[in-house]
């Protein structure tokens, strides 16, 4: 009779697992970011970042800036062709973004700074989105096996379990209603 708490218990468990070993690579990815070399883009100014990225389907990027409160930084992406893939404001302190490599070549990320008089310390990854996950020191594969499935694993049993379990509950009321309590035990 407790089969669906049991299902509902591990299925919250396996999901909470998955976020936990997301939160660790996660916080590696930081740390290594953290070792990067920094980019010190003046008072309204810019930097570019351009890398070969061929052979792939994915991109991705990472920006950080922990310690800047100047306002919201603007990353602009380009593709080979000049054609910009995102514009957006970035909220400090981190980025972390993929995007879909249409053509092989250079791929230019601009990080412009907002401020008049502060300067803004940068750390800017741009390649495959396998090689930004590198950083990391996970693949991509990896990365979707343990997070990804795990995630929709966890919450599946969870949803079943609390589907038994609502199922369960009518099922002893019926049979406590017609004085059947034999099954109860």
């Amino acid at each position: 009779m407790r089969r669906g708490h049991i299902m509902l218990i591990a299925g919250g468990a396996v999901a909470a697992i998955s976020l936990s070993v997301l939160g660790y690579y996660g916080l590696r990815l930081i740390t290594n970011l953290e070792e990067q070399p920094k980019f010190s883009i003046p008072p309204s100014g810019s930097q570019k970042v351009q890398q070969n990225i061929a052979n792939v389907s994915q991109g991705a990027y990472v920006v950080s800036f922990p310690n800047y409160d100047g306002g919201k930084p603007t990353v602009v992406l380009t593709d080979p062709a000049r054609q910009e893939i995102v514009r957006k404001e970035v909220d400090p302190p981190i980025l972390i973004e993929s995007f879909p490599i249409s053509v092989p070549g250079n791929y230019t990320l601009e990080l412009s700074n907002p401020s008049p008089v502060q300067t803004l310390e940068a750390s800017i990854i741009l390649g495959s989105q396998e090689s930004v996950l590198s950083t990391a020191d996970i693949s991509s594969a990896v990365m979707t096996f343990i997070f990804g499935l795990m995630l929709m694993a966890g919450i599946a049993t969870a949803i079943a379990g609390a589907a038994i379990t609502v199922m369960d509950k009518r099922r002893i009321s019926k049979m406590k209603q017609f004085g059947d309590t034999t099954d109860l035990v």
